[in-house]
């Protein structure tokens, strides 16, 4: 049986092999706004199942959350747009390809699963994965037990859409998110929401793309340290309420496309901002857990689901 690994994102599908690697844009909202969820929805199911051969195996990390046990995705705002959806992702594919074994794990969980397998001691305790890209999500897994925590849906560390502990201007506090509400950390510290944020500081510059905000960034020009103090400060804040409220975490690994994009500043401001103290209970920079920064294209999450189905780590409600 062929098996076929894909990682799907809000703007690109990349498709493993055994003889290849290849990827192609994501019919998401991100890229077709102007669609219906449905019509996205099907326009993905599509796509996914010309990837597959006659009978072949699918193993997919979906950038949604998403309930293994249930098969249900309740959202993304990066696919899909606002709202709650309750998308049998399974269960459509099955009914599309009914030849193909279909396995989906959420996007951040195989994240986490093949972050662990790459750098992970024999000694650590708890492991947490964050991923800063077009979502922002993290995940917690126990290694004695190889255990990763979910709520009744079978989710945890749906942080991007947490309010932003920020000290940024009204007007930057105030940005909307892709999921329709605003001042969320996603608003400010995602792949979509940095740009608008540049856009705000730098009013007379036509409209920035990521790319953009990753030359600003590493330039001496402008409000270069003010940009990466503002989206870098609620990821910071965000580690911070992480490590006081769980002092067993031994390592925390940080990837998706932006820090992996704006690399060396994106590292050197958050771990300035980390080793700031604010009062006498600060000593992450002394006695807090390793982070380490994920270089591009060192976390595959698409071998981190079959790391999954093939049971490296479980989750538990």
């Amino acid at each position: 049986m062929k098996l076929v690994q894909m990682d799907i994102g809000g703007t690109w599908i990349r498709i493993r092999t055994e003889s290849s690697l290849d990827r192609i844009p994501t019919p998401s909202r991100l890229r077709n706004p102007q669609l219906h969820p449905e019509d996205l929805l099907q326009r993905l199911i599509e796509s996914i199942s010309q990837q597959v051969p006659l009978g072949g195996c699918a193993h997919i990390s979906m950038g949604a959350a998403y309930d293994e046990e249930t098969d249900v995705a309740y959202g993304s705002a990066p696919l899909w747009g606002p709202g709650r959806h309750n998308f049998r992702l399974v269960e459509i594919l099955r009914n599309e390809r009914p030849d193909v074994s279909w396995h989906i794990v959420n996007d951040v969980t195989a994240g986490l699963a093949h972050f662990v397998s790459l750098h992970a001691k024999p000694s650590d305790r708890y492991v947490t994965y964050l991923t800063i890209s077009s979502g922002i999500a993290l995940r917690t897994a126990y290694l004695p037990s190889r255990q990763i925590a979910v709520n009744g849906e079978g989710l945890q560390g749906e942080v991007g859409h947490l309010r932003a502990s920020s000290s940024a201007a009204l007007d930057i506090r105030s940005l909307v998110c892709d999921c329709g509400s605003s001042g969320h950390i996603a608003a400010l510290s995602s792949g979509p929401g940095i740009p608008r944020v540049a856009e705000i500081l730098r009013p007379n510059d036509s409209p920035l793309s990521l790319e953009d905000v990753k030359r600003i960034c590493t330039s001496d020009r402008g409000n270069t340290k003010n940009l990466l103090a503002i989206i870098v400060e609620p990821i910071a804040n965000l580690l911070k309420t992480l490590i006081t409220l769980q002092p067993h975490i031994d390592l925390i690994g940080i990837g998706g496309g932006v820090p992996e994009g704006l690399g060396e500043p994106y590292a050197a401001e958050l771990n300035a901002q980390l080793c700031a103290a604010g009062s006498y209970a600060d000593n992450s920079h002394t006695l807090g857990p390793r982070l380490h920064f994920l270089a591009p294209d060192e976390l595959r999450p698409e071998i981190g689901a079959t790391l999954m189905v093939r049971e490296f780590l479980s989750t538990t409600k």
